[in-house]
């Protein structure tokens, strides 16, 4: 029963990543295949090592496909070729154009300008060692951030009781000064 839940997981988990990453430069594949290129330095011999490394390049294709390709998608550079923009990105003529009205700074990755609309944000003192942030924004959606000061002073913040990043008075001082 644990092999079927375990294999369920992974088909689920394989399918998700795909549905982000099937298009990408494959830069794994690639750098196999230029293995292959300088191996041999005949057309004949090259096709012998393609057909005895064909495992490989199934592996490599696959990796590319579920996991690299992802990677490229999400951030926009491929993690292999270190180039981008993501093949997801790159300027072509389509065939259809899709909501040619979406703000410029959604059409690429990363995606580093997402402004979200809120209605108002309030701070609640809980103890003297932590406080709560509340945004309520303009959709109806609500969040809190909870911070908590450590024994050494550094700052832990939690979202839904789950820890989400520890800072220093430093970091806070700098990032205030960022604002």
């Amino acid at each position: 029963m644990k092999m079927k839940k375990l294999i369920c997981a992974t088909v689920i988990a394989a399918s998700v990543s795909g549905l982000t990453g099937c298009i990408g430069q494959m830069g794994l594949t690639k750098l196999a295949v230029g293995v292959n290129l300088k191996a041999v330095d005949n057309r004949y011999g090259r096709a012998g090592i393609y057909v005895l490394a064909a495992p490989v390049y199934a592996v490599t294709s696959l990796v590319d496909l579920m996991v690299i390709n992802s990677i490229e998608f999400w951030t926009g550079t491929n993690p292999i070729t270190r180039k981008g923009p993501a093949v997801a990105d790159t300027p072509v003529e389509a065939w259809m154009k899709v909501n040619d009205d979406i703000d410029p700074s959604l059409r690429s990755a990363p995606l580093t300008n997402l402004q979200v609309s809120v209605q108002s944000t309030s701070m609640e003192v809980l103890s003297d060692d932590s406080l709560a942030l509340h945004v309520a924004y303009v959709n109806g959606s609500e969040q809190s951030i909870i911070g908590k000061r450590l024994v050494n002073n550094d700052v832990a913040f939690y979202n839904q009781g789950r820890l989400v990043a520890v800072a220093n008075n430093q970091q806070l001082l700098d990032h205030v000064a960022s604002l």
